[in-house]
C-alpha cells in the first residue's frame, strides 16, 4: 500500500509532467511514461532528482513530440541528448557539427547537407554555420542525429555482410 507522501509526490510529478507538455494525461498515459521511467532510468517517485527527470522528460516531449522510451537505440540517443545538455557550453553551428561528429564517431562530412538542415529543422532550430548556440538547446539536434548515426552503423553492417556473403560464392 503506497504511502501518503508517495501518493502526493506521484500527483505532483504528474502535475509537473502535464504543464511541461502542456495538456492533460489519463493516468494510463502517466502510468506508461513512469514505467519508462523505471526502466529506462531506474526512476523512483520518491528520489530527491525525480521532479528534475520528469521535468526534463515533459520539455523533451513537449519538443520533440513522439518520445518513446522503449525505441531502439534509445539508450545512446539519452545518453548524447544529455552530453550536450549538461556541458552548458556555446557553441557555432559549425563547431557544434565538428563536436557533434566526434562524440558520434561519424566523418560530418558523409552527413549530407540538408541531413543537417533536417536535425536542426526537426528540432525547432534554424542552422547557420556561425550562429552561436546554447548546448542545452542544441541537445535534440544531438538526440536526433544520434538516430541517423545509428541507422548509418546498421547500414555499413549490412553492407559489410553482403560483400562477405558475396566472396565466399
Amino acid at each position: 500500500m503506497p504511502t501518503k507522501s508517495y501518493c502526493l509526490k506521484y500527483r505532483m510529478l504528474k502535475r509537473i509532467y502535464e504543464s511541461e507538455i502542456g495538456k492533460e494525461v489519463s493516468d494510463i498515459t502517466w502510468r506508461r511514461v513512469l514505467s519508462t521511467l523505471r526502466q529506462k532510468f531506474d526512476f523512483k517517485v520518491e528520489a530527491s532528482n525525480a521532479e528534475i527527470l520528469v521535468k526534463r522528460i515533459g520539455e523533451f516531449k513537449r519538443k520533440y513530440g513522439t518520445f518513446s522510451g522503449r525505441s531502439e537505440g534509445f539508450n545512446e540517443r539519452w545518453k548524447a541528448f544529455n552530453h550536450f545538455y549538461d556541458i552548458d557550453k556555446q557553441f557555432s553551428g559549425k563547431g557544434f557539427l565538428n563536436t557533434l561528429a566526434n562524440y558520434l564517431q561519424i566523418d560530418i562530412k558523409d552527413v549530407p547537407r540538408s541531413t543537417k538542415y533536417y536535425w536542426f529543422n526537426k528540432a525547432d532550430i534554424n542552422y547557420k554555420a556561425s550562429k552561436v548556440y546554447e548546448s542545452k538547446d542544441l541537445a535534440l539536434v544531438a538526440f536526433i542525429a544520434c538516430k541517423w548515426a545509428i541507422n548509418k552503423r546498421k547500414e555499413v553492417g549490412r553492407i559489410r555482410t553482403i560483400t562477405l556473403t558475396n566472396q565466399d560464392e
